[in-house]
C-alpha cells in the first residue's frame, strides 16, 4: 500500500481489507476508463494478498506480478513480523513468539495454560479451549515469519517454529504478554470490583473476562415499578406448572434462576438439587429451565462420580472448558461429599494435574452445579453447600400428566428477554437502596450470592429461598447420629476419658452404646473396627452438638476420648481397669467405692 501510494496508484479503501487502486497496466485496458482494479490485504488463506483487474488482461496479471512491478519482495508483502532464531538468544526468541501470539488477540493465559475461545457452531455457546503443543506451533507459524541462518547458502532462510522454542513457551507457567482470562461470559454481567453492569461483548481488561454475546438481544429497561412487576410476572409464569411442595421451594427455584444469570459474577454460590419421590416429576426439566438462563448451550450432563479419585479427574476436565452448567442428572445415590465436590462449591479455583498430561492447571469454579434424583440429596458436609428444591406431583404416574406450555422452549427462543428480566429485578433492588432482610446468615454464601440471589427475592415478597439450606444445616442427620452417640457415651462413662478399645469392650454388654456406634459405617464382619471408630471421633473432635462434644485426652498411656459439656474443665482419666471388671460393671453404669 505504501508503494502504491508512492507511485500514485492508490485510490481509496473499500473495507474488509480491500482497496481500490489504479491498474499498473492501465495502458493495456481495452477502454479509456480506469476502473475495476483492486488490491486485497494478506490473510491466512492468501499470505501474499491478492490483485484483481476487471479488464481483459486480468487473467494474465496476479499478485506476484503486482509485487514484481512495485519491486516488493514476497517476504515483505506478507506484512508479518519476522522472528530470527539466533543461537544464544533463546529467551528473546520465546519472548518475541509470545508477544506476536498475543498481538493476534485470539489467545490468552488461564491457570498456567495457553487457551483460546471457541463457540459451538450449532448453539453459539462459547468455551475455553486449552492449546496443545502442536496447535501452538501452527499458531506461531501464522503469527510470524520464522528464519534461521543457513551456512551453506550463507543467508537467512525460512523455517518452521523450532520445536524446542515451542515447547518452552508451551510449558511456561508465567506469561509476560498473553492477557489473563478469568472466564467467558454469555450475557451482560456485574463486574465484581465495582458492581457495574457490563453490557458490551469482548475482552474486559478490568474483570479479565471475555463476553461472547450479542448486546442487542439483552434490552435492559429502567427498573421502574411497572417494569419490575412485568419482569416478575414473566419469571413466575415459567414456574406455573411445576409441582413445588411449598412456596419456599418455588422461591428456591427462582433463586437458582438468578444464580444461573449472575454466576460469573459470584466467587461462591451453592449448588441446587431438585428432589422428588417418583420419576417423571419434572426434575430434569426444571434443571434444563434453570440452565437455559446460564447460556445458549445445553447443560453439561454427567453421572455423579462414585470415588474421590474419579471426582477429581472429572471435575478438572469439565471445568477446563468453563461450562455454564454442570448437571448430575437422575442421581441414584446421595451427593457423596468428595473433597473436590466440596471445594468447587466453596472455593474460587481448584488446581490439579491434567489427566494424560504433565501440566498442572488452575481452573475457575464459576459454574452452576445442578443435580436431580428421586429421594436422594446432599448429605454430610454438602448439606450446607446445596439448596434442595422439592417437587411432588402427588400422583402415582406423573409422567402421564398434561402440561399447557413449554417454558424451556420459551427461554431458549428469547433468552435475552428472560435474562434481562432477572437483571432488571436485581437493578431495581439496588435502586431501592439494597435492602437486606433480617434473616439468618449463611457463612459461605452470605455475601454476593445473598445480595444477588436471596435478598432481592425477599424484597419482592418471596419467601426466603435459603429456607431449605438452613433447615438442612439445623437438621443434619449425621449430627443427630453423633449426638445420640454422645448421649450413650456419657451414660456409659460419664465425663471420664476412655480409650477406643475400652469403649468397644464396654459396648459388648451395653446394647444402647453399641447400637449408637453401629449407626456409623465402622462395622466390618460384624465387629466394630477400632481404627474407623477412632477416625470418626478424631474427625468430629470438639464439634458441639446439643451442648456436648467429644474431647481428646490421654488414658492408660494412649489416646482417649470423653464427652463433656462444651467449655467444661478437664477431668482425670478413668483408672486402669481389668477387662473382666470393665465388662461387668460398666454395663450397669455404677461406680463402687471410688473404683469402677
Amino acid at each position: 500500500m505504501a508503494a502504491l501510494k508512492e507511485r500514485g496508484l492508490y485510490k481509496t479503501p473499500l473495507g474488509s481489507g480491500k482497496h481500490d487502486i489504479t491498474c499498473p497496466w492501465v495502458e493495456e485496458h481495452t477502454d479509456a476508463l480506469d476502473t475495476g482494479a483492486a488490491y486485497f490485504e494478506p490473510d491466512d488463506l492468501y499470505p501474499l494478498g491478492g490483485f484483481c483487474c476487471q479488464h481483459s488482461h486480468g487473467e494474465r496479471y496476479h499478485i506476484r506480478d503486482l509485487l514484481a512491478q512495485l519491486e516488493i519482495p514476497n517476504i515483505e508483502a506478507r506484512h508479518k513480523p519476522l522472528i530470527r532464531v539466533i543461537p544464544g538468544d533463546l529467551h528473546r526468541v520465546v519472548d518475541a513468539a509470545e508477544k506476536e501470539l498475543a498481538a493476534r488477540g485470539r489467545h490468552f493465559q488461564s491457570g498456567g495454560l495457553i487457551v483460546s475461545i471457541s463457540s459451538d457452531p450449532t448453539t453459539g455457546d462459547p468455551s475455553i479451549v486449552p492449546t496443545s503443543a502442536q496447535a501452538l506451533a501452527r499458531e506461531l507459524s501464522v503469527a510470524a515469519l520464522w528464519e534461521k541462518y543457513d551456512r551453506r547458502s550463507d543467508a537467512w532462510v525460512r523455517c518452521d517454529p523450532p520445536q524446542r522454542h515451542v515447547s518452552i513457551l508451551y510449558d511456561a507457567q508465567d506469561f509476560r504478554h498473553l492477557p489473563p482470562l478469568a472466564g467467558v461470559i454469555r450475557q451482560p454481567y456485574f463486574r465484581e470490583c465495582d458492581g457495574k453492569l457490563i453490557t458490551e461483548a469482548g475482552y474486559d481488561k478490568t474483570s479479565q473476562r471475555f463476553g461472547v454475546f450479542d448486546p442487542r438481544q439483552f434490552v435492559i429497561p429502567e427498573p421502574t415499578n411497572e417494569e419490575v412487576v412485568a419482569a416478575m410476572a414473566l419469571l413466575e409464569d415459567l414456574l406455573e406448572e411445576f409441582h413445588f411442595v411449598s412456596d419456599t421451594d418455588r422461591a428456591a427455584a427462582l433463586s437458582a434462576i438468578f444464580t444461573a444469570v449472575v454466576r460469573p459474577s459470584l466467587s461462591y454460590a451453592p449448588g441446587f438439587h431438585v428432589k422428588a419421590p417418583v420419576y417423571g416429576s419434572g426434575k430434569t426439566y426444571l434443571c434444563e429451565l434453570i440452565g437455559a438462563f446460564a447460556g445458549p448451550g445445553r447443560n453439561t450432563k454427567v453421572s455423579y462420580p462414585t470415588t474421590s479419585e474419579e471426582a477429581t479427574k472429572v471435575m478438572l476436565f469439565l471445568l477446563l472448558s468453563g461450562p455454564a452448567v454442570i448437571e448430575f442428572d437422575d442421581m441414584a445415590n446421595d451427593w457423596i461429599p468428595h473433597g473436590i465436590i466440596k471445594r468447587v462449591l466453596t472455593a474460587e479455583h481448584i488446581t490439579d494435574r491434567i489427566l494424560g498430561a504433565s501440566k498442572i492447571a488452575t481452573v475457575s469454579t464459576r459454574t452452576l452445579f445442578l443435580g436431580s434424583g428421586n429421594n436422594v440429596g446432599p448429605v454430610s458436609d454438602l448439606l450446607r453447600r446445596i439448596v434442595t428444591i422439592h417437587l411432588d406431583p402427588r400422583c402415582s404416574t406423573p409422567a402421564t400428566l398434561n402440561y399447557k406450555s413449554s417454558p424451556v422452549d420459551k427461554v431458549r427462543q428469547n433468552r435475552g428477554r428472560y435474562v434481562a428480566a432477572v437483571l432488571t429485578l436485581i437493578l431495581a433492588w439496588r435502586k431501592a437502596g439494597s435492602p437486606r432482610a433480617g434473616v439468618e446468615n449463611i457463612v459461605t454464601f452470605g455475601g454476593s450470592w445473598s445480595d444477588y440471589c436471596r435478598h432481592p427475592l425477599i424484597w419482592l415478597g418471596q419467601p426466603d429461598p435459603a429456607t431449605a439450606l438452613l433447615e438442612q444445616v439445623k437438621h443434619d442427620p449425621d449430627a443427630e447420629l453423633l449426638g445420640s452417640l454422645m448421649v450413650e457415651w456419657q451414660r456409659a462413662f460419664g465425663s471420664y476419658s476412655i480409650t477406643v478399645r475400652r469403649a468397644i469392650e464396654a459396648a459388648e454388654t451395653n446394647s444402647s452404646l453399641r447400637d449408637a456406634m453401629c449407626e456409623f459405617p465402622i462395622v466390618e464382619r460384624g465387629e466394630i473396627n477400632h481404627s474407623k471408630l477412632g477416625w470418626l471421633l478424631k474427625k468430629n473432635m470438639d464439634r458441639i452438638i446439643n451442648g456436648m462434644k467429644f474431647q481428646k485426652d490421654q488414658a492408660e498411656g494412649r489416646n482417649a476420648w470423653r464427652v463433656v459439656v462444651a467449655d467444661s474443665p478437664p477431668l482425670p482419666p478413668l483408672p486402669p481397669l481389668s477387662r473382666s471388671i470393665t465388662k461387668s460393671v460398666t454395663g450397669n453404669n455404677k461406680i463402687i467405692g471410688g473404683e469402677v
